[in-house]
């Protein structure tokens, strides 16, 4: 069988068409971190608990990266950049409330909040925590019908298959209905002129003439530490996998999620990573998405059977090949689990920085 497909959550996040994890073959599941690569000192773990993956401690890196003072004025662009974009898909959320657009809209919220959650570690005071707790609320407005709607294609997917499927299918579609009409409603009272406004005050913050500064190298040191503090976190995470709690590939998940969406708003050529570079973080995000959707996926079904009576035997054959799908998932991103080392840090951020430093936008 082949391993069961959904649509991830963050579309714009995958790979291109080509560029699947169906057909990969795991034959085992032993990982261990490479011990040549690493960005910072990681703490001597403590004996890993039982079913933990086997760790090796990671190296100290040979020469770190280091971003130019100009770097400044270049997030302040991205900021606005980003924050554009979030307006742009607001508008057209509210103007057409669709499948695309509550997508589209979700993906540009994550990626500002990336960005307030860097700019929460460079600007004075609390208006980028402000701004992210904002972004946070809306996000949930459309947990629970994003979840609904990856479900339900999915399905779809799988009815001609499995046609018992079709029960669940129209529970889900009822559920979608209901869901749609609330979230279209709380869409339509999502309000901008507050962040706007703290946005506009940390671009402006960010934008002044670093040559003013005392230490006009400051806001570089504190970019390139924010930056892999958010790498540490996943690696920490990282280390903690245990195979046999999804829970634990979900955290990792989060963490590269929000470090990824960090390192995308920096130039490539501060960061030194190509376009091919950044497709694979968004592939390797997205087995970890896969396996968490195939989780969802698998509660909703559980969920199902315990209010509808008597569908448990109906729905076993289904039942049987989601968790054979898990298996898979769950054993094509440990086998890749590794490859997080590879992202980061940029081998040629330091040539790079020094050219791109004398034409950074302004």
């Amino acid at each position: 069988m082949d391993t069961p497909q959904l649509s991830q959550l963050n579309v714009a996040s995958l790979p291109p068409p080509d560029v699947g994890i169906a057909a990969v073959r795991i034959p085992e599941l032993e990982l261990t971190l490479r011990p040549d690569f690493a960005p910072f000192t990681v703490p001597t773990p403590t004996p890993p608990a039982s079913g933990r993956l086997p760790i090796t401690t990671p190296a100290a890196p040979s020469a770190p990266w280091h971003l130019p003072a100009t770097i400044g004025p270049v997030l302040a662009n991205s900021l606005r950049n980003r924050w554009k974009s979030y307006r742009a898909r607001l508008q057209g959320c509210q103007d057409d409330f669709s499948e695309e657009t509550v997508h589209e809209l979700r993906v540009a919220a994550r990626r500002l909040i990336a960005q307030f959650v860097m700019l929460g570690c460079l600007s004075p005071g609390t208006t980028a925590e402000k701004a992210r707790r904002v972004l946070k609320r809306q996000l949930k407005a459309f947990g629970e019908l994003r979840d609904t709607q990856v479900q339900r294609l999915f399905l779809e997917r799988q009815v001609a298959r499995f046609p018992e499927l079709i029960v669940v299918l129209d529970f889900l579609r009822c559920r979608e209905r209901r869901l749609e009409r609330a979230a279209a409603a709380k869409v339509k009272s999502f309000k901008t002129r507050k962040l706007g406004k703290w946005t506009r005050s940390l671009g402006e913050h960010l934008a002044r003439n670093p040559a003013r500064a005392r230490h006009p190298d400051g806001l570089a040191t504190t970019v390139a530490r924010a930056t892999d503090k958010a790498f540490a976190d996943v690696v920490r995470r990282r280390q903690a996998i245990e195979p046999s709690n999804p829970g634990t590939i979900h955290r990792t998940r989060v963490a590269f999620k929000k470090f990824r969406y960090m390192v995308e708003s920096l130039p490539s050529d501060f960061t030194g990573l190509s376009k091919r570079e950044l497709r694979a973080m968004a592939c390797y995000q997205r087995r970890m998405g896969l396996l968490q959707d195939l989780e969802v996926m698998q509660g909703s079904i559980t969920g199902f059977v315990q209010k509808h009576k008597g569908m448990e035997a109906l729905l076993r054959p289904f039942a049987r090949h989601l968790q054979a799908g898990r298996v898979r998932a769950r054993r094509s991103f440990l086998k890749s689990a590794d490859e997080l080392f590879e992202f980061w840090p940029p081998r040629r951020a330091t040539t790079n920085a020094d050219s791109a430093a004398r034409r950074a936008v302004v």
